[in-house]
């Protein structure tokens, strides 16, 4: 039998570590890879996720930590606003993911993250300094972008090793950032369930009904009316003749201490007659605040407030109202009811929209941010204007409506007006789309509505039994609208660089023709003495 000498070993040739991984038909190979890849990308993966949900939190912060502050100020489901958030941070987030992973391959790569590094610090800041505790950083950004990339490139080209600690310490940040991603997007999904309260009351009068016999008291808040710059310091080219001819017979208070400059708060002081300091809303729609000096949370109803004291006293009561949810808080003592606000978010966002179109507006104001800066912002501002128009026009009818029915004995109305934005222009005597009008421009809007007002109320047979309250829940917050985009150059003449904190305050009592003036430091809290005394019959003493 012939042997066969065995064959001589072959030449073992090292084979590179991914190319071995990827010899076909090895599917242990093939896994190993896959193992070893997946926890990377899946890193990387979670980094671009949680930057854009920083990015992006400008559109949604208000409504994490339970949304209190948008839930009480939105008459509907925010599910949809909710829903196109997250939607919005994972679609960017997955963007910015396959941007980078081919990027990652490549030797330029390294720059790729140098560039990264030097842009995002304030590229953040400049996105989310709206909702930080700092000033305008302005023209100091390009200052602080030049400063950190120099820092960087200098670490990177002179102290590699301290380089790579550097970007180790922010490639980590970057995966804590999911962690904000994640919470948020639990958040958002929270608050998506939640269901708003009633947005509307009927009257059991709707129909047909005789004139009413029964004394009437009107009370108008027009959001942020300022004493100072209806009647101290008017401006010469701003005629108010609705106003003056108020004042010519009514009482005017001069100086009028605020209850606060937060409509949240002050709305519930006047109602309770205590003045509020903080505000809680739960999810199932409940009130409870905090008075000054009073220790503890106290539920507030319509039963706590001066509507309960007109229902238990007889008297018919119906409220319209802007921002604040009347007929959820106080529908147990409202007859009629209706409260209304169509304003788009703090982002670009709008509750009453379709999803798709929620999803689209961030990124659309962001492509507009990259092209021109101050036209994104006037872009934004216009919207702004926009709908506060649609919601102004929504309560200007319902208020009119309770007017003219003339069967309610105590109406409450609050009106968006003088508020920014302005939706006004005197120029054109009319209703503007644009973010070109100024405080003065509201001040006009808001002596139209009180002449058009006062033509139905004089025109009523119970006008001579009728009392007027017109007042601001807080004065002109200067220091709040000055270098906002609606801010324009009459708002800087008109405000000369001061805040005056007076709100305005005129009441008329009925049969009174002359005007009376009280100067002494008189709080706005006081009014709900004023309306109490008025619903008992009693002499109203101020």
């Amino acid at each position: 039998m012939q042997i066969i000498p065995p064959m001589p070993p072959r030449e073992q040739h090292e084979v590179p570590k991914y190319t071995k991984y990827a010899i076909l038909g090895s599917d242990d190979s093939c896994f190993h890879l896959c193992n070893t890849l997946r926890p990377r990308m899946l890193k990387r993966l979670c980094q671009c996720i949680g930057l854009s949900s920083l990015i992006l939190v400008v559109n949604y912060g208000d409504l994490l930590g339970g949304g209190s502050d948008v839930r009480m100020h939105y008459p509907r489901s925010l599910t949809g606003v909710c829903l196109a958030s997250i939607a919005d941070i994972l679609l960017l987030g997955v963007a910015i993911f396959l941007i980078l992973r081919p990027l990652e391959r490549t030797r330029a790569y390294r720059w790729v993250r140098l560039v990264l590094a030097i842009a995002i610090p304030p590229y953040l800041l400049v996105r989310t300094q709206s909702i930080l505790p700092l000033q305008t950083l302005g023209s100091a950004v390009p200052l602080l972008m030049l400063a950190w990339g120099g820092a960087l490139l200098m670490l990177m080209l002179m102290f590699p090793v301290w380089y790579r600690v550097v970007m180790r310490f922010a490639s980590g940040l970057a995966a804590c950032f999911a962690i904000f991603a994640f919470s948020s997007i639990l958040q958002l999904l929270w608050i998506a369930r939640w269901r708003p309260g009633a947005q509307q009351i009927d009257a059991h009068w709707s129909q047909q009904q005789p004139p009413r016999q029964h004394p009437r008291l009107i009370w108008v808040v027009f959001d942020e009316l300022s004493y100072d710059q209806v009647y101290e310091h008017r401006a010469k080219d701003l005629p108010l003749p609705s106003f003056d001819a108020l004042r010519d017979q009514s009482t005017v208070f001069t100086n009028v201490q605020p209850s606060g400059i937060r409509t949240v708060k002050v709305i519930p002081s006047l109602f309770t007659g205590r003045v509020v300091d903080d505000f809680r809303y739960s999810l199932s729609n409940q009130l409870k605040v905090h008075y000054t000096g009073v220790p503890g949370w106290h539920p507030v109803t319509g039963r706590e407030t001066v509507f309960g004291d007109a229902k238990a006293g007889g008297w018919r009561t119906a409220a319209v109202g802007w921002y604040n949810p009347y007929c959820t808080l106080y529908g147990d003592s409202l007859d009629q009811c209706y409260w209304s606000n169509h304003d788009k978010m703090d982002g670009p966002m709008v509750q009453s929209d379709p999803i798709w179109r929620n999803v689209a507006r961030p990124f659309v104001q962001m492509a507009r941010e990259i092209q021109s800066p101050s036209k994104a912002e006037r872009e934004l501002c216009t919207l702004d204007v926009q709908r506060r128009l649609v919601t102004h026009l929504d309560l200007e009818q319902h208020s009119f409506d309770v007017l003219h029915g003339d069967q309610a004995d105590f109406v409450y109305l609050h009106l968006a007006i003088p508020h920014s934005p302005n939706i006004w222009s005197r120029i054109n005597d009319n209703y503007t789309g644009t973010c070109d009008s100024s405080y003065l421009d509201s001040l006009a809007l808001a002596d139209r509505e009180l002449g058009r007002m006062m033509t139905i109320l004089q025109g009523s047979p119970r006008w001579k039994d009728t009392t007027v309250i017109i007042q601001g829940d807080h004065s002109w917050r200067t220091e709040i609208w000055d270098g906002l985009p609606a801010w324009t150059e009459e708002d800087d003449a008109a405000s000369r660089d001061v805040f005056d904190p007076r709100p305005a305050l005129i009441i008329h009592q009925p049969g009174q023709s002359k005007p009376e003036f009280n100067n002494t430091p008189w709080p706005l809290v006081q009014v709900h003495e004023v309306i109490e005394q008025t619903l008992k019959g009693q002499p109203v003493h101020y």
